[in-house]
């Protein structure tokens, strides 16, 4: 009997894995508790904020039109490589749980989510967040591929795993990109720049391509999964 339960533990922890572990593209998972997306053929981009939701608003600058311009050109630059699907193409307001609705209607896909950053005046460059396991890989690429357009960091929080709607919800790899500070003079002045955000949007694309032909390669050892509740409006970010 002992060895009986032996065997069936083994051959259901080798279901569960064989279930997780996709071996190419990305697919649906609830929890993202499995190896980051390779082969891929579709990017659903989020453009931050919209409508009666303004985002951070400083020196002129308001994010929900500055993460839609980015977004426009990332869509340009993949491609036609990848099917694009955006969430919003005008100034428009998304709830946040619509927009994970609306992105994990896509299997094999990855979530990209566009946002400028509000904070400390002396706080500049990039910040990447990601909560599941698969989504890892493609946060850190983003990460690395925008800290090397950025002329100019200093104090950020660079890679951030945090449990938020659009991090922890969706169905599929998913991450949210803060491309920058708009209350740091410098920083604010470069976004202000069209040919400096058709720069950030290249960067980002280059990590999605690289993303989808490499998967987790080079990245390093996987964080382990966390099985949290879904993220809701109130809760604490971890």
């Amino acid at each position: 009997m002992n060895a009986f339960r032996a065997i069936a533990g083994v051959l259901l922890a080798f279901g569960m894995v064989s279930c997780q572990s996709p071996s190419g593209g990305a697919g649906r998972s609830a929890y993202g508790d499995r190896p980051g997306p390779k082969g891929f053929n579709a990017v659903v981009i989020d453009a931050g904020h919209g409508g009666k939701d303004s985002g951070a608003h400083v020196r002129g600058l308001m994010e929900k039109h500055l993460a839609l311009d980015i977004s426009k050109r990332l869509r340009a630059a993949l491609t036609p490589g990848f099917k694009v699907v955006q969430l919003r193409s005008d100034d428009r307001f998304i709830e946040l749980d619509e927009r994970v609705r609306l992105a994990s209607r896509y299997g094999d896909a990855v979530l990209v989510s566009i946002h400028l950053n509000y904070g400390n005046r002396s706080t500049s460059g990039p910040e990447t967040f990601y909560w599941r396991t698969d989504s890892y890989s493609l946060a850190r690429r983003v990460q690395l591929q925008l800290s090397a357009v950025i002329p100019n960091e200093s104090g950020n929080a660079g890679l951030v795993r945090r449990r938020l709607r659009l991090t922890r919800n969706p169905t599929i790899p998913c991450i949210l990109v803060e491309c920058g500070y708009l209350t740091n003079a410098r920083e604010a002045s470069l976004i202000a720049s069209a040919g400096y955000r058709e720069r950030l949007a290249e960067a980002i694309a280059r990590a999605i391509r690289d993303q989808a032909a490499h998967g987790d390669s080079g990245m390093g050892v996987l964080p382990r999964p966390i099985y949290a509740p879904p993220s809701r409006a109130g809760d604490a970010r971890d």
